[in-house]
C-alpha cells in the first residue's frame, strides 16, 4: 500500500502549514478530492470522509496540520458532527479495520494518521504495546462516565493509552431458514459451521480485510490454539466461502447463497430491520464480543485536536446520535452512562439478558493476532 505523497515529516521542509497550527487553505487538492461531507463553516477547511483508494492514488494529499482519523463507517456522519460541535476541522480516511491495521503497519516508520478508531480492542491494545499509540499520561475526563460495561474493559488497565468506545458482536452465528431449520442450528450451536448438511454453504468475512472478523476468529482459540486450528480446519474443510467483508456475507445469507454464516452484529440487525430471510441463534456456548476502540498516534502533530476527538466519542449525545444515524454501524451497545442504544440491540426479543457477550482477553488476543491471521491467510491463499 503506498503513502500519501507528501509524508507529515516532510511537510514543513517543503514548504506546507507548520504542525500544529490551522490553515484557511485547502490542501487536499491533487488532482481529484472527495469530501462527502462538506465543510466546517469555514469552507476553505476541509472536513470530511476521504475515501482510502484516493489517498493511495495520490489524488489526495493528507493535511499535516489537521486531525487525521483512520476509521471505518460511520466516517461522513462523524466527520461532519464532530466539526459542528468542536469547530476543529478532520479529515477521515474511511476503509474497513483490516485495511486500517495493514496501513497503520505500512506506515510505522511515518504514521500519517493521528487517531485510529477500530473494531476489535484486543488490535488497539497491541499497537499500546508496540509504543505506536501517544502514552503521556493522559486520560479523557469522560472516562469517568463509563457504564458497567465499558467499565468491564476499561477498569483493566485505566492507565492504558487507548479506549474503548462501543461494543457489539464481531459474529453472531445466523442462517436462512429456507435452506437451514432452526432445530439443527440451535442443536448444532457453532458448530453448525462445520456441519457437512451445509458443505459449501457457509459463509464468513475475511480476517485479513474485515475488522470485526478477527475478533470472531480468534475467540475460538482463546482456551486452546489446537483446538482453535481444529475447528477451523473443518470450516474450511466444509468448503466455506470468504468474503471481503461482512456486508456480502449478508447479502450471500438472504438470498440463499449460503445457508449459514458468522456474521457480525450491526449487518444481522441491518439485514432484521430489513425483514430479510435471516434468523439469529444465540449458541450455549457463548456470543464473542469486542469493542471498538480508539487511541491517539504517538507521532501526532495535532495532540489537542486528538484528545478534543476522543473526549467527543466518549460523549452520551454522540453515543446516542450514532445509534440513530441511518447506518448499518448504528447497532452497537453504547458505553456511556446516558447514551441510548438503537431500539433493535439486546435486551431484545432474543435475549434474556443484558448482552450476550463473552470477551477475549485483548492483551492475549493482540499476542496471537498476527500468527491467526497469517494462517487464515494460508488457508484462503491470500
Amino acid at each position: 500500500m503506498s503513502r500519501p505523497q507528501t509524508s507529515r515529516h516532510d511537510a514543513a521542509r517543503i514548504g506546507l502549514p507548520s504542525p500544529g497550527t490551522r490553515s484557511a487553505v485547502l490542501a487536499l487538492i491533487a488532482g481529484g478530492i472527495l469530501m462527502t461531507a462538506g465543510c466546517s463553516g469555514d469552507e476553505d477547511v476541509p472536513t470530511g470522509a476521504i475515501d482510502a483508494d484516493d489517498v493511495d492514488a495520490g489524488q489526495v494529499e493528507l493535511r499535516d496540520d489537521v486531525l487525521t482519523v483512520y476509521l471505518h463507517d460511520h466516517g461522513d456522519a462523524i466527520a461532519e458532527r464532530f466539526t459542528d460541535d468542536t469547530g476543529i476541522p478532520v479529515q477521515i480516511v474511511d476503509m474497513s479495520g483490516g485495511e486500517i491495521l495493514a496501513r497503520i503497519e505500512a506506515e510505522r516508520a511515518n504514521p500519517q494518521w493521528d487517531v485510529v478508531y477500530v473494531q476489535g480492542h484486543g488490535s488497539v491494545n497491541r499497537l499500546y504495546q508496540e509504543g505506536q499509540l501517544l502514552d503521556d499520561g493522559w486520560q479523557p475526563d469522560n472516562a469517568a462516565r463509563y457504564n458497567d460495561l465499558g467499565r468491564q474493559i476499561y477498569d483493566q488497565d485505566p492507565d492504558a493509552a487507548w479506549w474503548p468506545v462501543t461494543v457489539n458482536a464481531p459474529a453472531l452465528l445466523v442462517y436462512n431458514p429456507n435452506c437451514a431449520d432452526t432445530e439443527r442450528v440451535e442443536e448444532l450451536g457453532w458448530d453448525a459451521l462445520r456441519d457437512p448438511a451445509f458443505e459449501g454453504k457457509v459463509g464468513m468475512p475475511d480476517p485479513a480485510i474485515s475488522g470485526p472478523a478477527y475478533p470472531y476468529v480468534s475467540w475460538f482459540f482463546e482456551e486452546s490454539m489446537d483446538d482453535g486450528y481444529a475447528f477451523w480446519e473443518d470450516v474450511f474443510d466444509n468448503g466455506v466461502r470468504m468474503y471481503r467483508s461482512n456486508s456480502p456475507v449478508a447479502e450471500a445469507l438472504a438470498a440463499g447463497d449460503i445457508c449459514v454464516a458468522g456474521l457480525e452484529e450491526p449487518n444481522t440487525y441491518g439485514e432484521v430491520e430489513k425483514d430479510a430471510d435471516i434468523e439469529i441463534v444465540y449458541p450455549a456456548e457463548g456470543t464473542p464480543g469486542a469493542a471498538r476502540a480508539t487511541g491517539i498516534s504517538a507521532d501526532t502533530t495535532v495532540a489537542d485536536d486528538a484528545r478534543a476527538f476522543i473526549e467527543w466519542m466518549l460523549e452520551a449525545d454522540t453515543q446516542t446520535y450514532l445509534t440513530q444515524i441511518e447506518h448499518r454501524n448504528k447497532y452497537f451497545v453504547p458505553l456511556v452512562e446516558g447514551a441510548d442504544p438503537n431500539e433493535l440491540l439486546p435486551p431484545n426479543e432474543f435475549l434474556d439478558r443484558v448482552t450476550p457477550y463473552e470477551f477475549t482477553d485483548y492483551e492475549w488476543a493482540g499476542d496471537v493476532e498476527n500468527e491467526i491471521k497469517q494462517w487464515f491467510a494460508d488457508q484462503s491463499g491470500s
